[in-house]
């Protein structure tokens, strides 16, 4: 993969692929994950750390739209480079770009930058933090082979003190013991939000695809699928009851095709915001469906109107049958295989 060396270049991995690994799905019990091995890191002597040696380079945009070289020596001054930016401390901004210092006191320079907003930082730090890690590992191809060594296995952050990036469990208790607990999700005191994004980042490396085709690339191969006869892609069922005098109640069931779009869509990243992107496009999902002329949506509207279709089925039984039955779906889905065309 060519190296991210611009924060668009980022920016675009981040609205293709960061969230995949969701968080939530682990602590819902969304997933079995226990079965799978588990790899743990953490300080900087760990490669996976964000104190880890990780050189590299990022042409950065100032406000007056000039561009110049920075150089970082590990993803945690990147981080805090951009808290600072964030919360527009020049000062701190300054001071994180002074070469030489230990990653500890990048993160000191961070904890006290001023005009600091705590709800803010929270709702976009995971988006730096993505950023961080796709410059470490496109621009460092020795850490990346070894991200994309540990496989399918669940990257732990064991901090024993961080609940938000760690898990709130260390590899060792504080008399020196092995501490297993770190390798079960169902143990963990922290959310582990470090781990996940490497794990989204490994996701990118194997791909080896363009944004967009990482994004949409397996709901375009669905088409073939979809492009046969409703009928085949799903059925009305009436459960036979042997009681008297009850009326079975019928309801659709849908295909493996069906069922693998719809797990698709929950599973691409900003599928939640697809209310706001239709408001926003004014788009009537009812209207545009039965429209003729699907040209007029970009990639995000399409997304938006799969996700709305799926919603709107939980409220209005048989919408994904008509969907089937009028085509929609399969013209969505065209119009992405278009939308990639001309990207391309």
């Amino acid at each position: 993969m060519k190296p991210i060396r611009t924060v668009a270049e980022a920016t675009a991995w981040h609205d293709a692929a960061m969230g995949r690994n969701d968080p939530d799905l682990f602590e819902d019990g969304g997933r079995d994950e226990s079965r799978r091995p588990y790899f743990g890191f953490w300080n900087g002597e760990d490669w996976a750390s964000n104190f880890h040696p990780a050189p590299f380079v990022v042409e950065w945009k100032d406000d007056d739209e000039s561009v110049r070289e920075l150089r970082f020596s590990c993803s945690e001054q990147w981080f805090m480079f951009r808290k600072a930016w964030r919360f527009h401390d020049r000062s701190a901004m300054d001071a994180v770009l002074q070469p030489e210092l230990k990653p500890y006191q990048y993160k000191k320079i961070g904890r006290g930058v001023r005009n600091f907003d705590e709800s803010v930082w929270n709702e976009e730090s995971s988006g730096y933090m993505f950023e961080a890690l796709m410059f470490k590992f496109t621009q460092n191809p020795d850490l990346a082979k070894r991200l994309l060594e540990t496989g399918d296995q669940v990257l732990v952050e064991c901090s024993p003190f961080d609940v938000i990036w760690g898990v709130g469990l260390g590899k060792q208790t504080k008399d020196g013991q092995t501490d297993s607990r770190w390798k079960d999700s169902r143990n963990w005191r922290g959310r582990n939000l470090l781990g996940f994004l490497l794990m989204d980042v490994r996701d990118v490396l194997r791909a080896d695809r363009t944004p967009f085709e990482f994004k949409y690339g397996p709901f375009i191969e669905l088409i073939p699928q979809f492009d046969r006869p409703s009928h085949e892609l799903y059925k009305w069922v009436r459960p036979e009851s042997r009681e008297k005098d009850v009326i079975s109640m019928g309801c659709y069931a849908y295909g493996p095709a069906v069922d693998q779009w719809w797990h698709l869509i929950y599973t691409t990243h900003g599928w939640e915001d697809y209310h706001t992107v239709l408001e926003h496009a004014d788009v009537d999902p009812n209207e545009a469906l039965r429209s003729a002329d699907y040209s007029v949506f970009d990639a995000v509207q399409i997304q938006a109107l799969m996700t709305w279709l799926t919603q709107a089925e939980r409220f209005c039984d048989g919408l994904i049958a008509e969907a089937l039955d009028k085509g929609w779906i399969l013209n969505l889905l065209r119009r992405l295989r278009e939308l990639r065309s001309s990207a391309d």
